[in-house]
């Protein structure tokens, strides 16, 4: 992976279009992480959903974070990652009960600081 100086900032090079770590024209590098553990989070669900023969969509996932504004470097706090699922109201506790699975299953999040506070919900649609 290579990053280089883009016209906006730095940007990671893609043979399909490099991706502006800039948060004025594309995202924050704090957003990428951020993004980084929702959708490896996606991932690890849809896996372990699988695994678990649960019939199921994952429509949506939201992540949400806060930093910490007192520190002198603003450091990520907490990534709240919810995920917005269509499954069958029969399986709909397992299928929640298969959240506490994901950030242990999870590389990127398991990557961080152990003092950023990681939250899974599901919404069922």
């Amino acid at each position: 992976m290579d990053i280089v100086r883009g016209t906006n900032g730095f940007d990671v090079v893609h043979e399909n279009g490099n991706w502006q770590l800039n948060r004025d024209t594309g995202f924050s590098p704090t957003q990428v992480t951020v993004a980084a553990v929702a959708a490896c989070s996606g991932y690890v669900y849809d896996a372990i959903l699988e695994k678990k023969r649960i019939d199921y969509t994952i429509e949506n996932i939201h992540a949400d974070f806060e930093q910490d504004q007192e520190a002198t470097v603003r450091v990520l706090k907490k990534i709240e990652v919810t995920f917005t699922l269509k499954v069958a109201p029969e399986n709909r506790e397992k299928a929640e009960k298969a959240l506490h699975l994901v950030k242990k299953s999870c590389p990127v999040a398991m990557s961080l600081d152990p003092k950023i506070e990681i939250l899974e919900k599901v919404i069922f649609s």
